[in-house]
């Protein structure tokens, strides 16, 4: 029996670094939060050519996730120890698939952010390995019917642009998990 305690005693570490779940309650598009600061400066009225067809293809759009409090604190800690000779990780560095592991989002997040930008139509076209980027694409209408926002046609410099009007809007269970761009 002891051997089994002391082998769970060194077994539990890695556990620690399981990331734990932000998305604590069920996905309800009926209750939505604002992400603030998610409107490009240049996205004005000026140069406001009006919406986007509702066919036009959106690709390559990047939601980034958050860490929770222990893995910022814990990265914070990693870099100051990657910065220490003293250190064991002293210039030592993680890949990517390991920076996930750690610092990115649970798979039960990735899961909630991903089933919900799916259920509009959208197609996920990668997670990043660090956990941390959900790349999607879709068409205009599908992103502006999941993030309850309009896109529309900016012309700047002469030079046509495409953009959200106005703030988007998240799930408030997914608020937790999902960073805002100007944070």
């Amino acid at each position: 029996l002891f051997i089994f305690i002391f082998a769970g005693a060194f077994a539990t570490p890695a556990q620690t670094n399981q990331a734990r779940s932000m998305v604590t309650q069920p996905v309800n598009a009926s209750q939505m939060v604002m992400l603030r600061g998610n409107v490009h400066p240049l996205a004005r009225t000026e140069f406001d050519r009006g919406p986007a067809p509702a066919t036009l293809p959106m690709e390559n759009i990047q939601l980034v996730l958050k860490r929770s409090p222990e893995q910022e604190a814990a990265l914070a800690e990693l870099l100051k120890e990657q910065q220490d000779p003293s250190s064991p990780n002293y210039h030592k560095g993680v890949t990517p698939q390991e920076f996930g592991a750690r610092f990115g989002a649970s798979d039960h997040d990735i899961q909630a952010v991903t089933s919900w930008l799916q259920s509009y139509g959208l197609q996920i076209l990668e997670v990043s390995p660090g956990r941390n980027i959900i790349q999607f694409s879709g068409t205009a209408a599908q992103v502006a019917a999941a993030l309850q926002t309009s896109i529309h046609s900016y012309v700047v410099k002469g030079e046509q642009h495409w953009a959200n009007a106005s703030d988007p809007q998240i799930p408030a269970a997914l608020a937790d998990v999902v960073a805002p761009v100007a944070e």
